[in-house]
């Protein structure tokens, strides 16, 4: 007991409990209302149906896309029968994917499948959805959000040769990818702003309307994960806990409150070089130049630099202090 009033014990012990509670938020994983959507949605969709499994698989902020994989998925036997990792068709299937760069075999967007011939997804590479905001920007990181749209139809060939609209329904199987959450939406094929929600009955119906016309829009949404930020924000408070202690430092010397001994120039030097290495530890790679650099990370290598600079001039020409 004695031990526990201790300033120090206390102050470790606030720390922890303050840690446990943060790991604790940010293991949270919230799925809104997503699941129950896709609830909603299956339970109105036609039987006869092509589902269509969704996933990012890649973010790339300064070039403002994202990898797709795409992998059709019959739900009925008439339109095809499921393999472990792909599919057969029982009839001949195209599907358009609306991309940057397509992966069919003729390099468009347009993906054909042959009745009775195995086959499984496709990769593919999204453009970022028009009319994304500020946050959209890689300098806003690690509050940076990228919004991706991948519109879907579906048709097949008939008997008679005619083409028909292939019901479809957009499934999300996305994991986590690296430093990056992703949520799978809802959107409209007429209008991909407005998305389907819950609570708004009319929202569902309108996207099973065109669910079953063969047209889709799903919208992910990719931002920062809850351990990349918090791994950001240690990462600042070290860079200005470096530079707050070689700035009280340089104070203490030139005040003469402190010798200038070798070893505090040595140690100023090597916090202020230790400040590069903090910044290589950002996750994600971001570039320099980001609106954390100028505020904390650019300040903290001109003040540490500044003050390693005084400690030197201090320690060359004053020789009243012993080493």
């Amino acid at each position: 007991m004695k031990h526990l009033r201790n300033r120090f014990v206390q102050s470790f012990m606030a720390i922890f409990v303050f840690y446990i509670a943060t790991i604790i938020l940010i293991s949270q994983n919230p799925g809104g209302d997503a699941q129950a959507i896709d609830d909603a949605l299956t339970a109105k969709s036609s039987n006869d149906r092509l589902d269509v499994l969704l996933q990012i698989t890649a973010v790339d902020p300064l070039k403002g896309t994202a990898q797709a994989r795409v992998l059709p998925w019959p739900n009925s036997e008439a339109i095809g029968y499921k393999f472990k990792s792909g599919w057969l068709p029982k009839k001949d299937v195209l599907l358009h994917v609306d991309s940057v760069i397509g992966a069919s075999n003729g390099g468009s967007n347009l993906y054909e499948f042959k009745k009775d011939v195995p086959v499984g997804g496709f990769d593919l590479q999204v453009d970022e959805q028009p009319g994304e905001g500020n946050r959209s920007q890689i300098s806003w990181y690690p509050l940076d959000v990228y919004a991706f749209e991948i519109p879907v139809s579906a048709s097949y060939t008939d008997k008679n040769g005619d083409t028909q609209n292939l019901p479809i329904l957009p499934l999300d199987y996305t994991k986590n990818i690296d430093t990056f959450d992703v949520r799978m939406a809802h959107g409209y094929w007429a209008d991909p702003i407005k998305l389907v929600t819950l609570g708004d009955k009319k929202s569902i119906d309108s996207a099973i309307g065109e669910f079953n016309q063969g047209l889709s829009s799903s919208v992910f949404t990719a931002d920062r994960s809850n351990s990349t930020k918090l791994l950001v924000v240690i990462i600042l408070l070290l860079m200005i806990t470096a530079m707050a202690s070689v700035s009280i430092m340089a104070y203490m010397v030139a005040n003469a409150h402190r010798p200038p001994t070798l070893s505090s120039l040595i140690w100023s030097a090597a916090l202020t070089y230790s400040l590069i290495s903090l910044r290589g530890l950002m996750p994600g790679a971001p570039p320099i130049g980001i609106f954390i650099d100028k505020v904390v990370y650019f300040p903290s290598l001109v003040v540490t630099l500044t003050c390693s600079l005084w400690i030197l001039v201090i320690w060359t020409k004053r020789d009243d202090f012993e080493s």
